[in-house]
């Protein structure tokens, strides 16, 4: 068979173009978009984006120092003090923060 024997409407070879693009995705072996120069690291963004992670979270995890090298490091929220944490919630912009607990601000730094 020749490669000229081949004969196939626009639309198979649409359809088989999009399959092959799913299949790529799946494997998570597609290149990322170009995010511009807000996003540090477009894969690790839209890979948080694919897992539920809102806009803001994943922007804020992408573009962390070392967030790749901590790896859990970090000690539990329960174990920071309180200026720790309203100073992890300044950073993420957490309004009302000086109002709260220690535990309304463990949850609000968690849920942000």
């Amino acid at each position: 068979m020749d490669i000229q024997d081949l004969k196939i409407t626009a639309g198979q070879m649409r359809s088989l173009i999009i399959a092959m693009i799913n299949v790529d995705t799946q494997n998570n072996k597609s290149m990322t978009k170009n995010h511009g120069k807000q996003i540090k690291d477009d894969a690790k963004y839209e890979a948080l984006r694919r897992g539920g992670a809102s806009k803001e979270k994943a922007a804020r995890i992408a573009n962390s120092p070392n967030a790749s090298k901590k790896g859990g490091k970090s000690s539990p929220m329960e174990e920071r003090t309180k200026p720790q944490l309203l100073e992890e919630a300044k950073k993420i912009g957490i309004k009302g923060r000086y109002k709260m607990t220690k535990g309304e601000l463990i949850a609000a730094v968690r849920n942000h």
